[in-house]
């Protein structure tokens, strides 16, 4: 089994791919009269669901699209019957139940056996192939159960399995972060703690990952009692005695569940028990499994939050009479033949999953929304039918005003992508303006991407480099195409292709908000009753807006009242730093809720302001010294100048660009001499020696911290350094590259982000090391006085020699003569100038 694009989670063994109908297969698979069963993910992480438990079937239904379409699964595991006296198995089955879907790893149980399957992605930085088949875990363990984690925490996933037979009291704790390493790696706590013994029986185990608390839900086999437990440090129980007056149903507690947004803890069965603050309500029907709202025999169930009211949903009379509209209506996603399958959240809302038929035609798995407004307002009408209507709130109109742009808060970056102009007459889009379009989405996606420069451009725009070379011909262009002559027949308007920073709130929260340290979310609700003129049902004395915080501690909330009396309306300036808030009042519709994450909002960025530095740095050392061979994406620094660096904070949703006023560390992580391609990365021992005093080992924390207010640091290269002693190849100073790692962590308290920058400064003019500096120097020096003395006395040199070579040949020409033996006289006639006198061609 492989992966489909473009999640890749299912590729090769992907049989059928069921967009409506599930054929003659699926009409065995589901019925009627299937039971309900759960879609278990890890929330916003995972990118398919997967939908199992069909009896008889090693089949799962998994999709990317929410159950808009799905693949049948026959998985490839083998059905091994582990039956015995140290694993009972009391019925056998070949259904895949307990399937959980993380972000990278899909989980499955069938029988005892659990078996994972590795997704393979090409955007996630996995350094192992997806699997080629379904992978076995935990091969000597008798596993009950699989337990879902819902949320993820600090880039980890988590399953729980839970144990039985000689495992019984034993659960293990899976952490998916490097899916190279098998997800269950250990035992993280077997259920041995005082107030149990080992024949304790799990029922349900929930992991809070924010506390590192492990919450149990466990019974005895010789007590009738379960047992509520918290396996962390502070270990302790809570026992559920099940003694209520109220009701005659004994206790049945199934699961947990909780939610971390406004810390309130359920036990569910057949009650639902707000931890520690409100009293159980005890149902004669049992959940089998919780969603919120909570469904059990093929029912769905609704409660508000803080609420001890518990209403039925489906089926019920409100949902009758919402079917029969439908049906009037003639809509195919209803019938009278319907089962409720399963049920999960999405932007969206509330979804359900439904096996429905229309007569004889085939049955067909579909998603729905399910319709929760409109079941309790039907529900609202029904238990008034006979009393005087009054209207359910208190208040008209709720109106939110004076929001904040709304970028700067949900931190999601927006561009504006309109398509090429295409130069035909009828102005329809051929294969060539849409390959084109196509291209430059990709293009600004990998801007997107891949924009990670340390040093600040400009303008921090990905597009920026894109156009900047080419706006000088923009008017040419346009020229070219208005007369129809455009390259291709496509007109590219570079215009068209920006990052968007001014989106407007039109009056709406947002989703979800980011808050950094001292930031602020404030906003004003304008609330308005019926009419101006007040009475006992219509007075503004009834309209109030109330903020529910689900971690108090870390929250700083103000609300300030202001009547407008004479509009009939009440005005509330809020303003809040939270985890997570919600504003309920005394209708559905005067409700809402946004999650707000305290930390670092995402899209900033710590970048080197490289413009700065430069006339910074230029301007307290009064000079500037620039390489031979210039690079302007990498300018150079002198060795003997104080160095003065400057960074950006740089938000890339919001466009802001300022100078990082905190503390940071700057410390040199590699470097090497004469080129970049020479850079390496030092140990971390190097590290440590590089970058404190002469070497010493100090405590942690050792390197020295920098203000934004004074930033000022000299090169040091001293002997055991790796610049220390480079040896020039020219006649110019050397120079080196160094890695420089700049980060706040621990030493910067003004904001919550942890930046970390790496970038490389280019220096020159390198000292020598004194040894060779004098021999340098030495032979400099020799040099410069042969030059001088070759200069001055060069002339003189030279006459002297002259004279000295002149007579040595004159001497030695005198020493020859005096050795060579007298010439014979000649007779007169022969010494006669006259040449015309005949002389004898014989001499005797």
């Amino acid at each position: 089994m492989g992966l489909w694009a473009p999640h890749r989670f299912v590729q090769g063994m992907a049989e059928e791919r069921w967009s409506c109908g599930v054929g003659a297969e699926g009409a065995k698979m589901m019925s009627l009269y299937s039971p309900s069963r759960p879609i278990w993910s890890t929330f916003n992480q995972a990118p398919v669901l997967m939908l199992g438990e069909f009896q008889a079937y090693k089949i799962i239904l998994v999709s990317d699209s929410e159950f808009a379409d799905f693949t049948a699964v026959e998985v490839g595991i083998d059905s091994c019957w582990m039956g015995s006296l140290n694993c009972p198995l009391y019925v056998f089955s070949s259904a895949v139940v307990d399937a959980i879907a993380t972000e990278s790893v899909l989980f499955i149980r069938q029988n005892q056996l659990v078996y994972y399957f590795t997704g393979n992605y090409s955007v996630l930085s996995s350094h192992v192939p997806g699997s080629g088949v379904w992978t076995r875990v935990l091969n000597n363990i008798c596993v009950s159960r699989l337990n879902p984690v819902h949320f993820p925490h600090n880039g980890s996933e988590y399953v729980i399995a839970l144990g039985e037979g000689v495992h019984a009291g034993e659960f293990f704790l899976g952490t998916i972060r490097d899916v190279s390493k098998k997800p269950f790696g250990k035992i993280l706590l077997p259920l041995s703690f005082s107030p149990l013994s080992v024949s304790c029986t799990i029922l349900w185990a929930v992991y809070i990952a924010e506390e590192d608390m492990i919450v149990l839900l466990v019974k005895a086999k010789k007590k009738s009692f379960p047992h509520l437990s918290f396996a962390d440090t502070g270990k302790g129980f809570v026992m559920l005695l099940g003694l209520e007056e109220y009701t005659d149903s004994p206790l049945i507690p199934r699961g947990l569940s909780y939610n971390p947004f406004s810390t309130i803890f359920y036990i569910w069965g057949n009650l639902l028990p707000h931890f520690a603050h409100l009293p159980g309500m005890i149902l004669t029907h049992s959940f089998s499994y919780i969603s919120r709202p909570f469904a059990w025999a093929n029912s769905i169930w609704f409660s508000v939050e803080g609420s001890s009211v518990v209403s039925r949903l489906y089926p019920s009379k409100a949902w009758d009479t919402y079917l029969s509209l439908q049906l009037m209506r003639g809509s195919k996603d209803f019938s009278l033949n319907e089962t409720f399958v399963s049920l999960f959240f999405n932007k969206e809302g509330l979804q359900q999953l439904v096996y429905i038929t229309h007569g004889q035609e085939e049955g067909k798995l579909i998603k729905r929304n399910f319709p929760l407004h409109y079941i309790l307002s039907y529900q609202h009408l029904i238990v008034n039918q006979y009393h005087s209507f009054v209207h359910p709130c208190s208040f008209s109109v709720m109106r939110f005003e004076d929001l904040p742009a709304p970028q700067r808060f949900t931190r999601m970056e927006h561009y504006c992508t309109e398509p090429p102009d295409v130069m035909d007459s009828t102005g329809f889009h051929n294969n060539v303006s849409l390959a084109v379009y196509q291209g430059l989405i990709f293009h600004l996606l990998w801007l997107h991407t891949d924009y990670s420069r340390p040093y600040a451009d400009p303008v921090h725009d990905p597009t920026w480099r894109w156009w900047k070379n080419r706006k000088q011909y923009a008017e040419y262009f346009f020229y070219v195409a208005s007369n129809g002559n455009a390259s291709g027949g496509v007109y590219v308007n570079m215009e068209s292709y920006l990052k968007i920073y001014d989106l407007q709130p039109n009056n709406q929260l947002p989703s979800k908000i980011y808050l950094d340290k001292n930031n602020v979310y404030s906003f004003s609700v304008f609330l308005s009753i019926r009419s101006t003129k007040e009475s006992k049902e219509n007075s503004l004395d009834f309209v109030w807006l109330t903020i529910v915080l689900a971690h108090p501690k870390f929250v700083v909330s103000h609300l300030h009242r202001h009547y407008l009396v004479g509009r009939g309306s009440v005005l509330y300036t809020v303003s809040t730093r939270a985890v997570s808030m919600y504003f309920p009042t005394s209708c559905l519709s005067g409700y809402a809720m946004v999650p707000v994450f305290i930390g670092c909002p995402p899209g900033k960025r710590l970048a080197f302001d490289i413009t700065r530095t430069l006339k910074y740095t230029a301007k307290q050392n009064k000079r500037y010294f620039d390489c031979i061979h210039k690079n302007p994406e990498l300018p150079c620094f002198f060795f003997n100048d104080v160095f003065y660096p400057f960074f950006l904070i740089q938000d890339m949703v919001t466009g802001d660009s300022g100078p990082f006023m905190g503390s940071y560390m700057l410390r040199i992580i590699g470097g090497g001499p004469y080129s970049e391609k020479r850079i390496r990365y030092y140990s971390q021992s190097e590290i440590l020696d590089y970058n404190t005093d002469n070497g010493r080992r100090a405590p942690p924390g050792p390197m020295p911290t920098l203000t934004a207010s004074f930033p000022s640091c000299r090169w040091v290269c001293e002997e055991n350094s790796p610049c220390y002693d480079v040896v020039p190849l020219e006649l110019t100073a050397p120079d080196y590259f160094f890695l420089v790692e700049v980060s706040n962590r621990a030493v910067d308290e003004s904001t919550y982000c942890d930046y970390d920058l790496e970038f490389v400064i280019h220096i020159h003019g390198l000292r020598l090391s004194p040894s060779r500096a004098i021999i340098s120097m030495a032979i400099l020096t020799g040099i410069v006085v042969l030059y001088i003395l070759h200069q001055v006395l060069g002339p003189t040199i030279w006459a002297c020699f002259t004279r000295l070579l002149q007579r040595f040949e004159e001497a030695v020409g005198v020493r020859t003569g005096e050795l060579l033996p007298p010439a014979p006289r000649l007779p007169s006639w022969e010494h006669s100038d006259d040449l015309t006198t005949p002389r004898p061609l014989l001499h005797c």
